[in-house]
């Protein structure tokens, strides 16, 4: 019996003494598991390693192009986010011109001395979204315009299906693939803004589907972009697209199954030219000699009411317009690049015929002069500018003429009525560059005289001036001259990209 009680006394001291061990070994456990997850979740923000079986994919942050980037470790998602800001100021100074007499005291009592004026203004605030989700060939696009507000803040927003180089599938809103200027981005041009020549003819944002590619990796031989776009009338006396703010399922006389195509070709033989108005490579890297040749087509027919250019009436019932354009758009385009040179060329045709349609066909087309059939204007931009120290500082100048087709209205014996002034523009600029394209500053002065036409409630407003210009006098029409609007402009801008 005293065998058995010692054996029972020596277990009990033995358990006492190894709970104390196993509690502490189980806490010793817990907190190595601790580590452990706590080191694993360390390991998934800095993307140094990938998540085991059934776990979400490592996302990693990174720097691409002095912009944020974020991706997962397989590459199925991507975001790149970028905000662009431009801030300018403008002093502009508007004169008009009467040049119908010889009398110097007639001539400074009918010209004009307009809207001057001193601005500061953020000319561009924008914010875009690039990537994938889900596969590398299902990419996005999303572009917010915060100065524009209301229905406009989404400037581009659109989905690529890139499973080819060669084909890919696009669908949603972006800039109409037309004219070269007007792609080239606002943080890319060589001047503070684009040219009144792009001003004039091109195409601006549309929605639609549209198809692109480019055959050839290195060297591109064929860049493409053929679609169909809504075509959103601009003005009823500017008979091109404007499709930007958010259109609702409504009918309306302005859209009314007025689709748009749009076709849009490059070359690119020596190597592609980047979409940038600069030659914006190391000096090394621009002892390559690079061009392309592009050219873009576009045909808007819509419905419009200005009774200036025609008698207008509506239809019962659905209220459509009976009176129509039908308008040809065609662009060519050349680009050259080498050592640190950088020369743009664009050349713009545009034909419109006018058309009566219901109760008004065949009535005032053009008998006795009483309305235009049709109208031809033509543009031609030249602009060249060569970086004297490269991705640093460069010097640009411009060239740009604008004709537009005259007509006669009312039955009169001459043609002073238009919807577009011819005009001439010529500028300087100046860029320095202090972190490339994401950090520079521009400075620029322009001149442009404008050949004024009548206004008979058919002239466009100009871009240099936010507005129609003056009428053209009556005494210019009476001797065959015409009155001019000179708009000269000194720029200077300070944009930021991050």
């Amino acid at each position: 019996m005293r065998k058995l009680y010692a054996w029972l006394a020596v277990a009990l001291v033995a358990g006492l003494w190894a709970a104390p061990a196993a509690a502490q070994d189980s806490q010793v456990e817990r907190l190595k598991a601790e580590v452990a997850r706590l080191r694993s979740d360390i390991d998934n923000i800095k993307g140094v390693k990938g998540g085991g079986e059934g776990e979400d994919p490592v996302l990693k942050t990174s720097l691409k192009k002095s912009v944020f980037a974020w991706s997962t470790e397989d590459g199925k998602f991507s975001l790149t986010m970028a905000t662009r800001i431009q801030f300018r100021v403008t002093y502009s100074d508007e004169r008009g011109q009467d040049v119908d007499s010889d009398d110097g005291a007639a001539q400074r009592a009918l010209s004009t001395n307009g809207r001057d004026f001193w601005n500061f203004k953020v000319a561009r605030a924008e914010t875009w979204f690039i990537g994938n989700i889900f596969e590398k060939e299902y990419k996005y696009y999303v572009e917010l315009a915060w100065a524009a507000g209301g229905d406009n803040i989404v400037q581009e927003a659109f989905f690529t299906w890139a499973k080819w180089a060669e084909f890919n599938i696009n669908a949603g809103q972006t800039k109409t693939p037309y004219s070269w200027q007007f792609l080239v981005s606002s943080g890319r041009q060589q001047f503070v803004e684009r040219s009144g020549v792009s001003a004039v003819f091109d195409q601006f944002y549309a929605k639609g589907l549209w198809f692109s590619g480019t055959i050839g990796k290195d060297t591109p031989w064929i860049k493409y972009w053929a679609g169909v776009f809504n075509g959103v009338l601009r003005g009823n006396n500017d008979f091109r697209n404007a499709d930007r703010a958010i259109r609702t399922d409504t009918f309306s006389t302005q859209v009314d199954a007025d689709l748009m195509p749009v076709v849009r070709v490059e070359t690119h033989p020596l190597g592609e030219v980047a979409r940038d108005h600069t030659d914006m490579r190391s000096r090394d890297e621009s002892k390559k000699v690079l061009f392309s040749v592009g050219v873009g087509f576009a045909w808007f027919a819509s419905r419009f009411t200005n009774a200036a250019i025609r008698t207008t009436s509506n239809s019962p019932g659905s209220g459509r317009s009976n009176t129509g354009h039908d308008t040809m758009n065609l662009t060519l385009d050349g680009h050259f690049r080498f050592f640190g040179l950088s020369v743009n060329i664009e050349y713009h045709y545009r034909k419109t015929d006018f058309h009566n349609f219901g109760p008004l066909e065949g009535n005032q087309v053009a008998n006795n002069r009483n309305a235009p059939g049709d109208l031809t204007d033509t543009g031609f931009l030249f602009e060249a500018g060569f970086m004297i120290i490269p991705k640093t500082f460069d010097v640009a100048v411009r060239m740009g003429l604008v004709d537009g087709d005259e007509f006669w209205l009312g039955g009169s014996s001459n043609r002073p009525n238009g919807i577009i002034p011819d005009s001439s523009e010529i500028g300087l600029c100046v860029g320095y560059y202090l972190a490339g394209h994401n950090i520079k500053i521009l400075a620029d002065f322009t001149y442009t005289s404008y050949q004024l036409v009548t206004n008979a409630g058919t002239v466009q407003s100009l871009s240099t001036i936010g507005a129609p210009p003056p009428t053209r006098s009556a005494s210019s029409i009476r001797n065959d001259t015409s009155d001019y609007l000179n708009v000269w402009q000194f720029r200077i801008q300070f944009a930021w990209t991050f």
